[in-house]
């Protein structure tokens, strides 16, 4: 597994050098000097809180980097207390982490009196902040502009997580002296992630998630505990440095001075600093703001800076550009008229800047030199001679030398008016939304846009920026909700995240893009700026104009089901994961040598957790970036279709994982889930459920199932836990759930967001497949929309799977007794169109191997579970199979490590999977055992009644009875001999299929290859057969035309 190692990345993965940092382990504060500091050698570091491994672990390095231990504060020095977030705060150039460590430990007596976290609500109950409304994404209103930056001195709300820049010395009388705590420790950086990479368990699920519970309790009914996330629950001193927004450097002078709590002290205007009398406060876990520069009576000169003198900046709005308040930067940065006699001035932010020049873009020649405003990067000055805006450049100097950029406040805006309506339609919202590569104007660079109609401010910070949520204020586009910039000079490879705030009382939130195209491996969770596909050169155009005949209900369909991380692993390197592109070779080719059809991969979306092997996605519209790059998974989907084989995957579009940089609170409101508390939650795994309501919410739903099928050519997508969908007392007690409007238990959004979709892929995509798994008994989910169905295009028939594993489990003298479980779930067989599935659900932790679960010693576990698999392949439906069940491992399935590929050494596993190979052939070359598969008219019992014997029998047929097939399967340990068995018509029946075959690793008992009818009457046919049945055994025999 490759990692990402870029510099500023905010999971930590390059080294700090500009910033000093250290923490008051009393307060929990920490405080920022923009100091250098080294990377220290590595060290191999624990990881509190996460569970051990199941599976035997690799070796591997791992590092830390070891910062510099506490030192004494200077006197009134500002501290900084961590946010909720996993990356750097606006001002922050140092990178950080998303790996889970513990805090030091404090002493009682100072965990006793540090200060609650203020929050604007609680996540379990109703939001304080008005629900979102609807915007023009949907069809329907703006959002409003509820927060303007105020333009009275001293009226500047209170800031959370903010520090001031160049502060004014607090008066001696609020300066309270606290001694650093004797038990500090050297804050811990989180190790290299290119070390780290190589973690077996670093990425497990916190202690509040069973591992892999996702896998053990499905909506079949089984009982299973409810895992719930507990976030926020680990953090390393560098996600302490990470949430810490400082914005100054403090004064080297003082650096000798005592350490001393910083007091929070009100803005305030200068007139009334000088008449109010010094107050001492208590501290808070809030850092000021910058204080409100006073007003000058001419142009502000700047600090330092002798000539040519700035054009004129409010203080209250160079108050709000440093605390990263500025809601509307489109309006102050960039070009614009001066005054009404048409003068324009320029205004720039670049913290590192000594000097800022205009260029002229064509000539690259000075046109004019901007004055600095303050001394943090605020640079205004008018341009001579010009009345109107035009194209120009920026020439920054800087203390590491000079460069030229462009200025991104000069562009227009990113969404047209075109787009905006394509977005509110919400077919391809990937188009619109997300980061995309582009140029504009001549100038290369990305847009960036994101959805967050009710936040305040948005800023997109990265490794292109110094993670400085100040320096790319995004401009609100209020009809749609969203925020958008285009910033030249970024490229394909770039770290990114927003910082959304949702107002001036609340702490900004770094969030991943819901729309990132890639992003980080885990535990990083920075957004990637990666092409969307139209690039990648497919070769698979033959395939994809075949698909709607290969897709056919008629046609013959067997998956092979695949956890891409545990099927196999490269034990000479550190047991590392194969990558796309490795899969590619050496899984497309065992399928073609196996004979399946189509692999069915579990979930590709990324996600944090690998014990939930993607069940838990973190971000839908990004594959996984632990096997490689988006481009990779299309090489790897591009290599199975130019070899005949078809790929469908898991997709999770009822709920996702609650991560503080993820979906959650996105805007500061709950914006992607449901509001009210009864249905916002999961019944089983409490976590966030999508409010289908909401119709943006649908839309990201709905393009992200298209976008699988247009830029990755996926043939189908299968959709698990329907149930909870589909009924709003699914898994609720009395009280926990309301009725729908017309009083039933229906979840009328989530049936009209299925239907909605699948008519959607149906019209846009023909010939794919989309496959469901609900546990309910409705019986319309593969009826055509058009119809009044669901509009899937099979479903899995997972009763039968269970019933028929039932009767096998009990011993064979009690299973005349209970022949009716064998029978039963065969019943419905033609209600929908099916797939028979042996699942990763039932060799998942818990459930024990499959031949396990079967009575009897060795060779009759692995008899009955031969004569299973058969019978599956001889009944209508198509077949799914779990990677390591077609050759019988004998361990339940355990995601971290291989499948025991070397038990096909032993003769009783490698005739499991002959049997399997041979079986799938069987299947695609007899239309008797597929072309009628959701017809009746393919299917009749022959006899159900001989209980005694543990014998059923059944004939399966072709189209106009072309081809005939008799299949009769024996669960007792005898042979039976001379057992006959009515056919319909006379000649020769061949053995094309016996269970008990040597070659499959049984007894080589049988029929000597065939037998042929006899004019005698049996199972009410004039015709019948005598044939030997093996013990524990299902023969295959095929009428042989004249």
């Amino acid at each position: 597994m490759t990692q990402n190692t870029k510099t500023g990345s905010p999971s930590g993965t390059g080294p700090q050098t500009d910033k000093k940092t250290t923490i008051d382990k009393a307060t929990d504060k920490t405080t920022l000097t923009r100091t250098p500091a080294p990377l220290e050698a590595a060290k191999p570091a624990s990881k509190p809180g996460f569970p051990a491994s199941t599976a035997a672990k690799t070796t591997e390095a791992k590092t830390a980097v070891a910062s510099a231990a506490p030192k004494a504060a200077p006197a009134g020095t500002e501290t900084k207390q961590p946010v909720k977030d996993s990356s750097p705060k606006a001002g922050v150039t140092a990178p950080s982490t998303d790996k889970a460590e513990k805090k030091p430990a404090m002493p009682p007596a100072a965990a006793a009196s540090e200060p609650k976290k203020p929050t604007p609500w609680k996540k379990d109950e109703a939001p304080a902040a008005k629900t979102a409304p609807r915007s023009a994404m949907a069809g329907a209103g703006e959002s409003p502009d509820k927060s303007k930056v105020s333009t009275q001195p001293g009226s500047q709300p209170k800031m959370a997580g903010t520090v001031p820049l160049s502060p004014p010395k607090a008066p001696a009388a609020t300066q309270q002296p606290a001694p650093a705590p004797s038990d500090a420790k050297k804050p811990e950086e989180r190790p290299d992630m290119a070390s780290a990479a190589a973690s077996a368990d670093h990425k497990k699920m916190p202690p509040g998630i069973d591992a892999m519970a996702l896998l053990k309790r499905s909506d079949d009914g089984k009982k299973g505990k409810p895992a719930t996330i507990k976030s926020g629950t680990h953090r390393s001193a560098a996600e302490v440095i990470a949430k810490t927004s400082s914005r100054d450097q403090a004064k080297s002078a003082a650096a000798a001075k005592p350490k001393a709590k910083a007091k929070k002290t009100p803005v305030q205007s200068p007139s009334d600093a000088a008449a109010a009398p010094a107050k001492t406060q208590t501290p808070s876990r809030l850092t000021p703001k910058t204080p409100i520069p006073p007003e000058p009576k001419g142009p502000i000169g700047g600090v330092g800076i002798k000539k040519p003198a700035p054009a004129r900046v409010e203080g209250e709005t160079i108050a709000a550009i440093l605390n990263a308040e500025l809601r509307n930067p489109f309006s102050f940065f960039g070009i614009h008229k001066l005054d009404a006699a048409g003068a324009m001035v320029i205004r720039v932010f670049y913290p590192e800047a000594t000097d800022v020049k205009v260029l002229d873009p064509e000539k690259n020649t000075v046109i004019a030199e901007l004055g600095q405003v303050h001394d943090e990067g605020l640079f205004a000055g008018e341009i001579p001679g010009r009345k109107e805006a035009f194209a120009y450049r920026l020439r920054i100097t800087t203390p590491a030398g000079q460069i030229d950029r462009e200025d991104p406040y000069r562009f227009p805006p990113v969404l047209s008016e075109k787009d905006l309506a394509e977005l509110a339609g919400g077919e391809a919202i990937y188009d619109q939304l997300g980061a995309h590569p582009r140029e504009i104007a001549g100038v290369s660079g990305v847009a960036f846009t994101v959805w967050a109609p009710n936040a305040n401010r948005v800023a997109v910070v990265g490794d292109f920026n110094g993670w400085d949520g100040r320096r790319h204020g995004m401009r609100f586009r209020p009809e749609s909700g969203v925020w958008e910039i285009f910033l030249p000079g970024v490229s394909t490879g770039s770290l990114y995240k927003y910082e959304v705030k949702q107002s001036s009382e609340t702490v900004p939130e770094l969030k991943s893009d819901p729309l990132a195209f890639s992003t980080e491996t885990p535990l990083g969770t920075a957004s990637i700026v990666y092409d969307d596909g139209k690039a990648f050169r497919w070769q698979d155009e033959k395939w994809i104009k075949s698909r709607g005949i290969r897709h056919n209900p008629s046609m013959p369909i067997s998956f092979y089901e695949v956890h891409l991380g545990s099927w196999r692993r490269k034990p000479e390197e550190d047991n590392r994961w194969f990558t796309y592109r490795e899969m590619a070779d050496e899984l497309v080719a065992y399928c073609r040598d196996m004979g399946f059809t189509h692999i069915a991969l579990l979930p590709v979306s990324e996600y944090t957790y690998d014990d939930t092997v993607g069940y838990l996605p973190s971000n839908l519209y990004a594959p996984t970036n632990r096997y490689g790059s988006p481009d990779d998974l299309r090489y790897f989907v591009d290599a199975c279709h130019r070899s005949g084989i078809g790929v469908v995957a898991d997709w999770v579009p009822s709920y996702f994982s609650e991560e503080e940089h993820g979906l959650s609170y996105f805007d500061g409101t709950p914006l992607y889930e449901y509001p009210e508390h009864a249905r916002r939650r999961d019944p089983d795994w409490n976590t966030p459920l999508y409010d289908l309501t909401r119709k943006e919410v649908a839309n990201y739903l709905v393009s992200n199932a298209l976008y699988w099928f247009e830029r990755f050519h996926l043939d189908g997508l299968r959709i698990s836990g329907l149930a909870k969908m589909f009924y709003l007392d699914y898994g609720r007690g009395e009280g926990q759930w309301h009725p729908n409007a017309q009083g039933g238990n229906e979840n009328i959004e989530a049936l009209a967001f299925i239907r909605d979709l699948n008519a959607r892929i149906a019209k846009k995509y023909p010939g794919t497949m989309m496959i469901a798994e609900d546990s309910s008994l409705r019986g319309d989910l593969t009826k055509p929309v058009r119809e009044g169905g669901l509009g899937f295009t099979s479903r899995w028939n997972t009763a039968w799977a269970y019933d028929t594993l039932r009767y096998l489990r009990r011993h064979p003298v009690h299973r005349k007794y209970y022949q009716f479980e064998f029978i039963n779930p065969l019943s419905y067989m033609f209600d929908e169109k099916f797939v028979l599935p042996v699942s990763y659900d039932h060799v998942s932790i818990g459930q024990g191997s499959m031949v396990d679960k079967l009575p009897g010693d060795y060779w009759q576990k692995f008899a009955t579970l031969r004569a299973w698999y058969a019978l599956m392949y001889a009944l209508p439906g198509k077949k799914l199979l779990f990677m390591g069940t077609e050759f019988s491992q004998s361990r339940e399935w355990n995601s971290t490590i291989s499948l025991d590929w070397h038990l096909l050494e032993a003769p009783m596993h490698l005739g499991m999977q002959t049997l399997i190979r041979d079986l799938n052939n069987l299947y695609q070359k007899s239309p008797a055992l597929h072309e009628l598969d959701s017809e009746p008219e393919g299917f009749e019992w022959i006899d159900t009644s001989d209980e005694d014997s543990s014998v059923i029998s059944f004939l399966r047929l072709a189209k106009g009875n072309a081809r005939t097939m008799v299949v009769v399967t024996h669960i007792t340990p005898v042979v039976r001999t001379d057992y006959r068995i009515g056919v319909p018509s006379p000649g020769n029946y061949r053995e094309v299929l016996n269970t008990d075959a040597e070659a499959y690793g049984g007894g080589n008992k049988g029929s000597g290859g065939g037998v042929t009818a006899e004019q005698h009457w049996a199972h009410g046919r004039e015709y019948s057969i005598c044939v030997t049945l093996p013990p524990y055994a299902t023969v295959v025999l095929e009428l042989e035309k004249p």
